[in-house]
């Protein structure tokens, strides 16, 4: 039995001595080199190139951004600090106003409560002033009235004569 012949495998004629073949070979194999180096590496070259350029691109733009994304956190860090700074000093800002403007209602309210006290006094005094004037008046018709009911049962005509001279006599001395 003959054995089966491997398809990539490449047999040479009788007529070709096996050094011929060699040579062949290393001829066919020095020119696909050649080929190789001249043409396919040049491309490769230009494609892997700019493949590392496309990469040392990216890293920059990455980097970069990097950066500024950096910056950035560090800017909005700034403005937080200087938000809670301002948001405390406008908290004591209006805690100073809230105090003043306690401290000036209070104020108001006091001096309103003294003019309110004052005009209650007032008030008080005149109402006093006239219920004292309506007890005399009320008090002098008593007397009066009293006066009258003795003297219908004390007074007689010549008593009530020399009264009333009496009074005009007093009331011409006291003018």
């Amino acid at each position: 039995m003959e054995p089966t012949p491997i398809p990539w495998f490449l047999e040479h004629t009788s007529d070709v001595t096996d050094l011929q073949w060699l040579m062949v070979r290393t001829v066919g194999f020095v020119l696909l080199a050649a080929i190789v180096v001249r043409l396919i590496v040049p491309v490769m070259r230009k494609m892997l190139e700019s493949r590392r350029q496309a990469i040392i691109e990216t890293t920059e733009q990455v980097q970069h951004t990097l950066a500024e994304t950096e910056q950035l956190r560090d800017d909005y860090h700034v403005r937080l600090e200087r938000i809670a700074d301002e948001t405390a000093l406008r908290m004591q800002e209006a805690v100073r106003e809230s105090e003043e403007l306690q401290a000036h209602i209070l104020e108001e309210a006091r001096q309103q409560a003294a003019a309110m006290i004052e005009r209650t006094r007032r008030e008080l005094k005149r109402e006093r002033e006239k219920a004292m004037a309506h007890l005399r008046i009320e008090f002098t018709d008593t007397v009066i009235e009293a006066a009258r009911h003795a003297a219908a049962r004390t007074l007689t005509r010549d008593r009530q004569a020399a009264m009333v001279n009496m009074f005009i006599r007093d009331l011409g001395s006291k003018r």
